[in-house]
């Protein structure tokens, strides 16, 4: 059985996209054609690129992906086979992210004719996807196998309804005309194919919630479910989450030179260009972009175990991670459906202008700013310094490479200068934001304590005691 708090978590994962697609539906159903809508509209859109539901469907994936894993250390530490099937299925969601927030799948029909060579199976993605799909459902068929009853079956299911709902539903979709209608019919397919991809990616979440069970109390523990308890006056083992934070900040480097590295080459074969576009950290909905956007939500749910962790001590910050954590998905969300683009309306209104300034979105951009400091900051005084030091650090860098970087950019671009110099400041600029993004979760890390012993468990770290004053000064 599912705890009843987890139980809380599913039901609200399937009302928040049941929410969402039945949105999307009435404004495609009574609303004009797609390149007709007003910004709400296209952000509503869950059939679209940049708006709320298709960041939605990226976000809780990467919750998936967290949870596996978080399920695989405690398998691994509890001494429960399966641990490694967990940590591949963690594996094997991320990339379902990706694929939700690139639409790399839709490349499959390119991939093909690469290694096939041109031919009726690698004309399309869907003929591709034919032989992917089966691959995909055989490999979490031996993950299950390996995790079991009932967890198993939960992964399994989900995986298998959210492969099927998302090349069934742009497939069906596709022979009844194009989900970008006119006709309802093939709207309605496409919205519940992503229904379906939510639906089964919420039946994943629920077999590690299944697996799992709390333990501990005044800290947040959990244990899989086939471990046994901790023994009477067992030590928990201190978890070392260092190099976590190198790993993370490596992946960023990396993705900044392999872009700079296509950028600089400027290939001219199709298939490379395609895999500039794939890189280019200029270039939205790409690999980087969802390392961003996967960075941020990771954030916002270290913040959120954070919460917990001060909540389960008492201790009076708690509400302040909350609010950060709010703060962190919501900048998440704007990292994928450009949300402080579509602002640039409402700065050039403010500034007066119709310039060539691409930029003017950084007006409305800089409030947003300040209010995003001002809520890490209330946070800041009142944990400790190391912690302090990490937040302070983390939206310093996140602020200045967002809004000092992207003001110079702008300034190229309106001179008409996109070569050396622009091309090294947008690089210096997402990787700046990345390794901002990593010293926030960092922070959250400083700020608690993480250890292992029959499961796994989160505490808030004490503050560090103060001296006692010196006896003979207390009486002058």
């Amino acid at each position: 059985m599912i705890d009843s708090g987890s139980r809380r978590t599913l039901h609200c994962v399937l009302i928040i996209s049941t929410v969402l697609a039945a949105m999307s539906f009435a404004v495609a159903a009574t609303g004009p054609e797609p390149g007709e809508r007003n910004e709400l509209a296209r952000w509503l859109d869950a059939l679209g690129e940049n708006s709320l539901p298709s960041w939605w469907g990226t976000a809780l994936l990467v919750a998936v992906a967290l949870a596996f894993a978080v399920t695989g250390a405690a398998a691994r530490t509890g001494r429960v086979a399966g641990a490694g099937a967990w940590f591949a299925a963690s594996a094997l969601a991320a990339a379902f992210s990706l694929a939700e927030l690139t639409g790399v799948h839709r490349r499959l029909g390119g991939i093909g004719r690469l290694l096939l060579g041109e031919g009726a199976l690698t004309r399309s993605w869907f003929a591709m996807a034919a032989l992917v799909v089966p691959l995909v459902v055989a490999v979490l068929v031996l993950l299950a196998a390996r995790v079991g009853a009932p967890s198993g079956r939960l992964l399994a299911g989900g995986g298998v309804l959210l492969v099927v709902s998302a090349v069934g539903g742009e497939l069906g979709a596709a022979l009844l005309g194009g989900r970008t209608g006119p006709d309802l019919a093939p709207v309605l397919v496409a919205h519940l194919g992503e229904l379906g991809e939510n639906l089964g990616a919420a039946l994943m979440l629920a077999a590690a919630l299944h697996a799992l069970v709390p333990s501990g109390r005044g800290t947040v523990a959990v244990r899989h479910r086939a471990a046994a308890p901790s023994p009477a006056g067992a030590d928990d083992v201190p978890v070392r989450l260092a190099p976590l934070w190198w790993w993370c900040g490596a992946v960023s480097v990396a993705l900044a030179l392999l872009s700079a590295g296509f950028v600089a080459a400027d290939p001219a074969h199709p298939v490379l260009r395609d895999a500039r576009l794939f890189v280019d950290l200029l270039v939205e909905h790409n690999l980087p972009t969802w390392w961003s956007v996967a960075l941020l939500a990771t954030a916002a749910l270290a913040h959120l175990g954070a919460f917990a962790a001060a909540r389960a001590a008492g201790a009076p910050e708690a509400r302040y991670w909350l609010v950060t954590a709010g703060v962190l998905a919501l900048l998440s969300l704007d990292d994928q459906s450009q949300l402080h683009e579509r602002s640039e309306r409402l700065g050039r209104i403010v500034a007066g202008e119709t310039g060539s300034f691409p930029f003017y979105w950084l007006i409305p951009g800089v409030l947003a700013g300040l209010g995003v400091a001002v809520a890490i900051a209330m946070l800041a005084v009142r944990v400790a310094a190391r912690a302090r030091v990490l937040l302070v650090s983390g939206i310093g860098m996140m602020l200045a490479a967002g809004l000092g970087l992207e003001a110079v950019q702008g300034l190229f671009m309106a001179a008409g200068n996109e070569g050396l110099g622009f091309a090294v400041g947008y690089h210096i600029e997402e990787l700046a934001e990345d390794v901002g993004v990593i010293l926030l979760i960092a922070a959250a890390a400083a700020a608690t304590r993480l250890s292992r012993g029959a499961g796994i468990s989160l505490a808030r770290s004490a503050l560090p005691a103060r001296p006692d004053p010196d006896p003979v000064d207390v009486g002058r």
